[in-house]
């Protein structure tokens, strides 16, 4: 049974803040949706619906949560979560209120957006992303859920039917006794949500210590870390010492087997961090084109086909790779692809050819993973539609959350289906510096071997009984 319930609205945010809680030694499962809650092995302590809907219609997205948490309540969750992204994309307030419907009038939902240990931190109720005004980010012209908006009020205002109150950093500052009293105000004043300034995880860790002194029936609204101090500053949930874990940038004698990358993000920070890693030795390359993932059926088959054909190839070498790096092209080279051409020559309507691309990646890199076989040390998933599409087309239930490589970049292992148990680290589009893909590479192998280690033991143990 479950303590923490918490909804995301895509995979990463979803793995993101489960890494934040895994690190403090909470055991965390996700789910890829909210009817796997009842189906759950073990007695997780948080579990992290993912309602895949960021980027839905307000009215649906509210439906989707509102089910969701019906399932969270239902299965004994007694702290509540609505994880939403650092830069505030999707629909928060029709999110917030499907959640606030579920729970009653007597819970409020207090917003705390900041992430200190990324750079996202919120001043005078203005978001800033490594000091830059949210509004003035890449984010501003996001192709699916932009955000034009720096001041949070006024977003969440436009976006909900309930009154947004709103506590800035002087309060937040000036300590607990202070917060409370403007928390109190806010709340008489009639607001039902309520977003709070922070800078740093201590401002973070001050409002939980508030809310928990206050006895309020809160919905956390953020990234993580806000939720993170919640669940232990109420003691929802027990801490634990987590297990200490190395970051390397070199390969180990150690690494045995081969990892397979699945890269699907478009953006400069990922094309930068795949021509990092595939400077090191024992890492091979396959590209998929992105006409074949938009076509025709056969024009897939014939793509997939070819990279399973591929990596089969590689796999039978005297020496197996190190790393199968299975990459779009648009990823690999960084060019920008004319989607709209390519919809046009396969006879598709405007705007329908980008859903099946993390799609049929998907399925590109579950045949990949057929085609390495045992020798699977672990995947490295990045973008969140790619991670999405293929941990489904593996068969996975979800994700069991261990650690970060880095702040969202999140290590877990496969819960379910034929894979259950392979280490995976999922990464975001935007997050990290060049060497980020070497070092969850190399994270992976440390887990794979970890893990050999530990079944060894337990077998020698068996054999001495």
């Amino acid at each position: 049974m479950p303590s923490l319930g918490i909804i995301a609205d895509d995979l990463t945010g979803a793995t993101t803040v489960g890494a934040l809680l895994a690190r403090v030694g909470v055991d965390t499962v996700v789910l890829f949706d909210a009817g796997g809650v009842g189906e759950l092995d073990g007695d997780h302590e948080a579990v992290i619906i993912n309602s895949d809907s960021r980027a839905l219609p307000g009215p649906e997205a509210y439906a989707r949560v509102h089910h969701a948490t019906q399932d969270l309540v239902d299965a004994g969750a007694r702290l509540f979560s609505k994880r939403i992204d650092t830069t505030c994309r999707g629909g928060i307030g029709p999110e917030v209120e499907g959640m606030l419907s579920v729970l009653g009038d007597d819970y409020v939902a207090v917003v705390v957006p900041a992430m200190p240990q990324s750079r996202r931190i919120v001043v005078g109720g203005y978001s800033l992303i490594d000091s830059v005004l949210l509004a003035r980010t890449p984010v501003a012209v996001d192709v699916r859920t932009p955000v034009t908006e720096s001041n949070l009020r006024r977003l969440l205002a436009g976006q909900c039917s309930v009154a947004v109150g709103q506590v800035g950093i002087d309060a937040v500052l000036a300590g607990t006794d202070c917060l409370k009293a403007a928390l109190v105000e806010e709340r008489a004043a009639g607001a039902r949500a309520i977003l709070v300034d922070a800078t740093s995880l201590e401002d973070v860790d001050t409002i939980a210590l508030a809310l928990v002194e206050l006895g309020w029936k809160t919905v956390c609204v953020d990234p993580g870390p806000f939720t993170e101090r919640m669940a232990i500053r109420s003691g929802v949930v027990p801490t634990r010492v987590p297990q200490e874990r190395t970051t390397r940038l070199h390969c180990a004698e150690s690494d045995r087997g081969t990892v397979l990358v699945v890269a699907g993000s478009a953006t400069g920070t990922t094309n930068g961090q795949m021509n990092e890693l595939r400077q090191v030795p024992g890492t091979e390359v396959v590209e998929i084109a992105i006409g074949p993932l938009i076509g025709e059926e056969a024009a897939f088959t014939a793509e997939a086909e070819r990279a399973f054909d591929e990596v089969t190839r590689l796999m039978n070498l005297p020496t197996p790779p190190r790393v199968v790096m299975l990459g779009l092209e648009s990823t690999l080279s960084g060019r920008v692809v004319d989607l709209a051409a390519l919809e046009r020559g396969a006879g598709l309507e405007p705007g329908t050819g980008p859903s099946r691309i993390p799609l049929r990646l998907g399925e590109i890199g579950r045949r990949a993973a057929v085609a390495i076989g045992c020798s699977l040390a672990g995947l490295y998933l990045t973008g969140g539609d790619v991670m999405v599409n293929t941990c489904k087309a593996l068969g996975t239930r979800g994700l069991g959350l261990v650690d970060y490589v880095i702040p969202q970049a999140d290590q877990g292992v496969v819960v379910g289906g034929p894979w259950d148990g392979i280490p995976v680290v999922c990464k975001g589009g935007l997050t990290g510096t060049p060497q980020t893909a070497v070092q969850c590479v190399n994270r992976i192998f440390d887990e794979n071997n970890r893990s050999s280690c530990q079944e060894e033991v337990k077998e020698n143990a068996a054999v001495s009984a």
